[in-house]
């Protein structure tokens, strides 16, 4: 079962795919905001299965409070002040 984690020490304390370093945003990214497929998403991140990438597009859109609306916004977030 894939896990998504939260570790301080690595991607500042994002929501990752457990294991794989891969942050629940960027696949939410290449899927919604790209156009990207699951299968496609696969493609892109060889290390993840389909059900990671369910599994992250599903913690995503569960839990709204921890992203921005949009890519751009995430961004601009994470910009050195």
């Amino acid at each position: 079962m894939t896990e998504i984690v939260h570790d301080d020490d690595h991607s500042d304390g994002a929501p990752t795919i457990g294991g794989t370093g891969i942050r629940v945003e960027n696949v939410a990214d290449a899927y919604e905001y790209s156009g990207y497929s699951p299968d496609e998403i696969v493609d892109l991140y060889p290390v993840l299965t389909l059900q990671d990438v369910h599994a992250a597009l599903a913690y995503f859109y569960g839990h709204p409070e921890e992203f921005d609306s949009t890519p751009e916004a995430r961004s601009d977030d994470e910009a050195p002040a």
